[in-house]
């Protein structure tokens, strides 16, 4: 059956199925036929969860979405006791690393039949994404990542609007993020696991995962993380696997010796994303130079491994997971890293590489690495796998207020990523924090927007709200992603996303005949700033050289001034 809503995932996740097999559809992946040689179409994909939901009586194919391309976008679920966590699983985010989708249905068609993690469903629901990214996928062709071996042909990166649905989990400008998003707000599952390829040099090592938070937390999910990884990186070398807990992205890209550096990206990322969620996400990257049907095989037994795991601690995961969301729910007041970086601090570790050498090429007269699969070699590299705080901000008490003008902008986010907030009706002025841009950069286009990159600092103010303000308070269940989103300095906040750059823009002009009158009547009127203005030319030697610079310098202070330009329209409630 196929169920067409995604508030209806609920009821069926709720709903105790009873266990027997329905008639068996044919389950045989165009990958297994053709022995991973090739990967089928997005039909493919959809027949599938139709056809798993006929052959199962516990299992349902559900319309989470459609995409800009008018296809659906589809979730395989399995839920065959109510009211247990739930396991969240998508692969093809990036569509031409595909093996999460084959590697996917093989692995809960075993499920289904007992060969695979045995008892695992009396302990989980499962929802699984074969496909997030449709319209990618089926831009189909035979290039697309030519540093990856197999299948035959694959689909894109990006969706059909260009947009990297791995980078747009906090600012969800693509219709595919908000509707996995929606299954994150919705489910609450207590392990996230996203299906990768990695891109990069050639090494023996076949498969990355990560596990996540990494940093340092008032709770015990990063504890909690690291066992789990822990016990993955063991199980996975039962298994055959030459496995690693980091992203094996060489820190020069050119020089293997440069090791390699672990940290926790923005949330962004999907993974990240479900750590600044307090809940545990986890990244599955197959090394892309591994056959087709090796890095589907690694894919299967990371699943495997992982739902062996649920079947023992799922419960556990649950609790820690919901006393780390009343943990973060008491952040206001203190002070939180929302960014972490490696120290310079390494040591030694033994990695499966191939003999290399440089050469010095004839196209670019740089030297570039070639590597030499015949002949295997142990790296003893640098690994950087110490953090220390590279962001700590003070949360507010309080919350923060979004002003009137701009929270119709930001509404639609909040709700899509299920954070509370209400309408204020402006009375007279009220004591806030303002956070106004000193500095201001703006980078080239990214992701569809122009990010803003600024510096600036919170300073107490009384301030009278426009109409239309709303509040955002922090003791909330989704408080580090609010952080995120509200503060400026944050890398994903969406004052850096470029929401707000019109307040970055001067509106309003002054004429120079005009600005010099002024200005002579003002130094006229106070002889403390005509000093206060030769102070600041010899102080600044960039000013005193820039005739316009030194107009403005009167415009800044004179009562026609938009005091509201560089001023972030949201605001800290202390």
């Amino acid at each position: 059956m196929c169920i067409r809503h995604v508030g209806c995932l609920l009821l069926v996740l709720g709903a105790c199925a009873t266990p027997q097999t329905r008639k068996r559809a044919d389950l045989t992946t165009i990958a297994a036929q053709s022995q991973y040689l090739r990967t089928g179409r997005y039909a493919e994909a959809v027949r599938l969860c139709h056809d798993f939901a006929t052959s199962y009586s516990d299992t349902t194919c559900v319309e989470i979405g459609t995409t800009p391309g008018g296809r659906p976008l589809l979730a395989l679920t399995i839920a065959r006791k109510p009211d247990l966590p739930v396991v969240l699983i998508q692969a093809g985010i990036h569509a031409g690393e595909i093996e999460g989708k084959d590697a996917g249905f093989a692995a809960l068609r075993d499920v289904l039949d007992g060969k695979l993690a045995p008892g695992v469903l009396d302990h989980v629901r499962i929802v699984f994404v074969p496909v997030l990214n449709p319209d990618g996928h089926e831009r189909f062709g035979a290039n697309h990542r030519p540093n990856q071996r197999g299948p035959e042909e694959m689909g894109f990166r990006v969706t059909a609007q260009r947009l990297n649905l791995n980078r747009d989990y906090v600012k969800l400008d693509a219709p595919e993020t908000r509707a996995v998003v929606g299954l994150l707000r919705d489910l609450d599952p207590v392990l996230y696991v996203d299906l990768h390829t990695t891109d990069g040099a050639k090494f023996e090592q076949d498969i990355a995962v990560l596990v996540g938070p990494l940093g340092p937390r008032e709770d015990e999910l990063e504890d909690t993380a690291a066992k789990l990884s822990q016990r993955v990186q063991a199980r996975m070398t039962e298994l055959g696997h030459l496995p690693v807990p980091f992203y094996p992205s060489f820190n020069d890209p050119d020089d293997p010796q440069s090791g390699f550096s672990v940290g926790e990206a923005p949330p962004r990322f999907a993974n990240y994303y479900a750590a600044v969620r307090d809940r545990m996400g986890v990244l599955v990257e197959t090394h892309s130079w591994r056959p087709y049907a090796e890095r589907v095989q690694s894919t299967y037994h990371a699943l495997q491994t992982l739902l062996e795991e649920a079947t023992q601690h799922a419960a556990t995961w649950r609790a820690v997971s919901a006393a780390a969301t009343k943990r973060s729910q008491q952040l206001g007041g203190t002070d939180v890293v929302l960014a972490w970086t490696a120290t310079d601090v390494s040591h030694p570790i033994d990695f499966r590489g191939y003999a290399y050498e440089h050469r010095t090429s004839t196209i670019s007269g740089l030297p570039y690495i070639v590597y030499d699969e015949t002949k295997p070699e142990i790296w003893t590299l640098p690994l950087y796998d110490e953090l220390e705080p590279e962001l700590v901000v003070r949360a507010p008490r309080g919350g923060y207020i979004v002003d009137g003008g701009f929270a119709a902008i930001v509404t639609p986010i909040l709700d899509a990523h299920g954070i509370q907030h209400s309408g204020l009706i402006p009375s007279g002025a009220v004591d806030i924090e303002t956070f106004r841009a000193t500095t201001t950069s703006f980078g080239r286009p990214y992701e569809g927007r122009q990010r803003a990159t600024l510096d600036g600092a919170w300073t107490a103010e009384a301030r009278t709200l426009e109409q239309g303000a709303i509040f955002v308070p922090l003791a909330q269940p989704a408080a580090r992603l609010i952080l995120h989103l509200f503060e400026p300095t944050a890398p994903d906040s969406l004052v850096q996303w470029g929401f707000f750059n019109a307040v970055f823009e001067e509106k309003e002009y002054m004429e120079p005949y005009i600005l010099e009158e002024e200005a002579r009547r003002m130094i006229a009127e106070d002889p403390d700033l005509g000093a206060e203005f030769n102070a600041a030319l010899a102080a600044d030697p960039a000013l005193a050289a820039d005739p316009m610079a030194r107009r403005y310098w009167f415009y800044q202070r004179h009562p026609a001034w938009d005091e509201r330009v560089n001023l972030v329209p949201v605001y800290r409630v202390p």
